[in-house]
Formats: structure tokens, C-alpha cells, sequence
């Protein structure tokens, strides 16, 4: 493209910026400008991370699921942990726990199919393992 002032070349640096002439400056806001499409992957559309089974059963022994952090749109503060189902990759919510006890350092989380897992996590609120 030819600049319409000093009839020298229009320059673009990035395909987000319009097209430029490094002599006098002017900008060519009339050249359109593509729309770049996202991919909104599931897995990756928040902060993912990787939690090895820690129980006894020797069948999960070396089984891992996705755990999915994502900003509690609730609450509007603080993250919700939204783990995958380690038998049919669902998004699991969190149960209430029936005992009067409740420990601090589990979270139980059940899915549609009422499969129920528990999030284990270190006294620093790291997440150390399913079970």
C-alpha cells in the first residue's frame, strides 16, 4: 500500500494494528482490520493443574485428574476449584458433608452422575491429591 501523502510505503508491524507510513506517520484507519477468533479450549480455560490419586484402591493407584481454577462469579471474590470426574470427565460441584466434624483440610465433590471424590490439601492451602 502506498501512503496518500508522501507517496511512500505503508507499513504493519502487527495484523491488530492498522497500516502505517514510517515517514510522516499517517495511519490508514479505512483498512479493515481482521477479527482473530479464540479457541476456547475447556481445559484450558482457566488455570489447570494435574492432582494424583492418594488413596488405597490399588485400581486409581495411578490415576490423575484435571482440577480447573476459576474466579467465583458468585461471590464475585475469591476462586472456585472445579475438578473433573475421574470417570466421566464432568465438571464436579462441591457437597456438603454430612458429618458434624468437618475437616478444613477436604473439599468433597460430587457430579451430575453422583460420583464423589475428595480434594486433599496441605495446611498452607496447596491441593496435595484426590481420593
Amino acid at each position: 500500500m502506498i501512503c496518500p501523502r508522501c507517496d511512500s510505503y505503508l507499513q504493519q508491524n502487527y495484523v491488530t494494528e492498522p497500516p502505517m507510513c514510517i515517514a510522516c506517520g499517517f495511519e490508514n484507519y479505512t483498512h479493515p482490520l481482521p477479527k482473530l477468533s479464540r479457541r476456547r479450549d475447556k481445559l484450558m480455560s482457566g488455570l489447570t493443574s494435574q492432582l494424583r490419586y492418594i488413596g488405597f484402591a490399588k485400581a486409581l493407584q495411578n490415576s490423575t485428574i484435571t482440577v480447573r481454577m476459576e474466579r467465583n462469579k458468585l461471590l464475585r471474590m475469591g476462586i472456585k476449584i472445579i475438578p473433573a470426574c475421574p470417570w466421566d470427565e464432568n465438571d464436579m460441584e462441591i457437597a456438603e458433608k454430612s458429618s458434624s466434624k468437618k475437616n478444613k483440610l477436604e473439599r468433597t465433590y460430587k457430579c451430575s452422575r453422583k460420583h464423589r471424590i475428595s480434594l486433599l490439601s496441605s495446611t498452607n492451602g496447596e491441593l496435595r491429591g484426590w481420593t
